[in-house]
């Protein structure tokens, strides 16, 4: 039924009630004459005694009546109309945010949800009534992480800020599981210009950090073996203390021991416990023997032949013993056989990791033991030497295949990337600069986003491209003469395109500087990474400065800031592959860890030197020494 049938039958109804009630206040006003004001009869006062004016003011009043209820009707549709089209717009929008693949959440001026898709209710497993209000806070994040949370609430309502991207914060589910989630977050303006809420959105990283966890402990375990093939020459006390406290280290575990079965399976020997304590890694020769006929956690490991996981000891552990007299606290362990010609030859486990041991624990612990197994047997007999010097050149041939796999990989997936990134930075400039129409000014901080997202995206697809092509061998550089200050004027003026509020920059250049033999592209990519850390790790009230002078047949460039600054004991790893200053699953400000090490091959390949001066709580400098071109 369309709009206008609908209106027309709520209009045929107000007629026939505005003509039922115009004839009941004619009867009315008939009975009112003939009771109080003249001496008519009823029927009189009705129609046939009545003047020309009396029969004109009651018509008008029925029509005036009939009138009324029109307009009425007429109000009522329009209210009904538009309720209905808000409604409808509220329904869009719902469906619209809940095919999205991100969390979001809306925030009113008091800090109250008021608002949820259906992916946090999916990620979470909790109920839109329990996140709705003021309970999320508290309900969704780890109390540890609450204190982190709060300021940036304040900052938003004081108008200090109205953004916020790249914020890592885990929150808690309805059975207690972590998943650790990429914050977003928006402010709205009224019309007046006072702040009207937050937006919220949130990415699900958790299988990311799992996975770059699990590809850095591979690469870890793959460092070990070929550092453990080096040890070819030691003694096995050595071996045995560095494949032990690799074990651990691996495993995140703070305890380890390892030993060894006697051909028979009857005895188990114990050479060596490890634990990590706060004076560092120490080892304690034990030495010590034990019956594996004895109902025993080594008994039953020979028994079973395979691996042995107790997250919960002693409760969950075959043996519930507890713990020997001044023996270490054990809250969970892992234990593994390690077997040879169908022996088992020797025994490793780790206990107390900070969380659950799972099947990759004993993957990583099982490999590493079976290599220094090899690496004993190859100790006593030369034989075994050869023999495993021929499986080390095959594990190599593996590795130099993997690699190549990866190099293909890392090709493929970056070219993958950059293909869909390439129209969604473009066609979000072009919304950005208004070429497709008006934006209002929480649509273009919307695009504004979006835009710092996709550039921080690019710059990450261009790193690991660089790095692969680092790797391989196959970058070129095709140098010219650079003017540095043109460089650092194009570089600055990037960074600051979508910065609104943060830490003031300022530049000193010494004049005139001479020209360098470089690639500006490459040139470029090197200081926007400096730059942009000196951003991130600065706070919005600090002072970043970039400086440039000549010194001799070198430009030195620097870099300071006033931010967080570095300790002693990182300063040495920060321009290492995949190193960052703060590389836990749940740090603060993001990152790959490719910058500063892609900074470093880029200047020393341009004949140049990068180093950095730092003092934690007082900023840090970065030093790039680049040569001049000699005249």
């Amino acid at each position: 039924m369309s709009a206008l049938e609908r209106a027309f039958l709520s209009t045929k109804h107000i007629i026939v009630f505005s003509f039922f009630f115009g004839i009941l206040s004619w009867i009315i006003d008939g009975l009112l004459d003939t009771t109080f004001f003249s001496e008519r009869t009823f029927v009189d006062s009705l129609i046939f005694g009545l003047s020309t004016h009396e029969i004109y003011m009651r018509i008008s009043m029925f029509f005036i009546i009939l009138i009324f209820g029109m307009i009425v009707s007429l109000f009522v549709h329009r209210m009904q109309e538009m309720n209905n089209v808000i409604e409808n717009e509220k329904i869009k929008s719902h469906k619209i945010m809940d095919i999205l693949p991100m969390i979001i959440l809306f925030l009113d001026t008091e800090g109250n949800v008021s608002c949820v898709n259906k992916k946090i209710l999916e990620l979470t497993g909790y109920e839109e009534v329990r996140i709705s209000g003021n309970k999320w806070l508290d309900l969704l994040f780890p109390e540890e992480y609450r204190s982190e949370v709060l300021p940036y609430w304040d900052k938003f309502v004081s108008g200090e800020i109205d953004s916020v991207t790249g914020l890592e914060f885990p929150i808690i589910c309805a059975d207690g599981s972590r998943k650790h989630v990429l914050w977003n977050a928006v402010s709205f303006i009224d019309d007046n210009g006072r702040f009207a809420g937050i937006t919220i959105s949130g990415e699900d990283i958790t299988d990311r950090k799992i996975a770059e966890k699990a590809l850095l402990m591979d690469e870890s375990r793959l460092e070990a073996l070929i550092e453990l093939s080096q040890y070819s020459d030691s003694t096995i006390e050595e071996i045995l203390d560095f494949s032990l406290e690799k074990a651990v280290n691996l495993t995140e575990s703070s305890v380890g021991y390892v030993g060894f079965v006697n051909e028979a399976e009857e005895t188990f020997s114990m050479y060596s416990w490890s634990e990590i304590t706060e004076a560092g890694y120490e080892i304690k020769t034990v030495n010590m023997d034990c019956n594996i006929d004895v109902d025993n956690l080594w008994g039953i490991i020979v028994k079973q032949r395979k691996p042995l996981i107790s997250n919960n000891y002693p409760d969950d552990s075959p043996i519930k013993k507890g713990s020997p007299a001044g023996h270490v606290n054990i809250r969970n362990y892992l234990c593994i056989p390690i077997s040879d010609s169908g022996n088992i030859v020797m025994i490793a486990s780790v206990g107390n990791k900070n969380g659950n041991y799972d099947s990759s624990d004993i993957r990583q612990i099982t490999l590493l033991m079976e290599g220094t197994w090899k690496i004993i047997q190859r100790r006593e007999n030369e034989e075994q030497i050869k023999s495993y010097a021929r499986e080390v050149a095959e594990y190599n041939k593996e590795l130099e295949s993997l690699d190549r796999m990866k190099d293909e990989f890392m090709a493929n997936i970056t070219h993958e990337l950059k293909t869909p990134l390439i129209p969604i930075k473009g066609y979000s400039e072009l919304l950005f600069e208004g070429h497709l129409g008006s934006l209002d000014e929480d649509q273009k901080k919307g695009i504004g986003v979006i835009l710092q997202n996709a550039d921080r995206l690019h710059k990450l697809i261009d790193s690991l491209l660089y790095m692969q092509n680092i790797h391989s061998g196959n970058i070129q550089y095709h140098l010219d003469s650079v003017d540095i200050v043109n460089v650092l004027d194009n570089v600055i003026d990037k960074v600051l395109t979508f910065k609104d509020k943060g830490p003031e920059l300022k530049t000193e250049y010494s004049s005139p500087l001479p020209f360098i033999c470089g690639n500006s592209t490459y040139l470029k990519q090197v200081f926007s990474h400096i730059l942009e850390n000196a951003l991130k790790f600065t706070p919005p009230d600090g002072l970043i400065t970039v400086v440039a002078s000549h010194e001799d047949k070198n430009i030195r460039i620097i870099v300071r800031d006033t931010g967080i600054g570095i300790s002693k004991d990182e300063m040495p790893h920060i321009f290492k592959r995949f190193y960052q200053v703060d590389g836990s699953l749940t740090r603060r400000y993001g990152g790959n860890g490719l910058g500063l090490y892609l900074c470093k091959s880029v200047v020393e390949a341009h004949g140049g030197s990068i180093y950095a001066v730092s003092e934690v709580g007082k900023g840090t400098e970065i030093h790039v020494l680049l040569p001049i071109i000699e005249e």
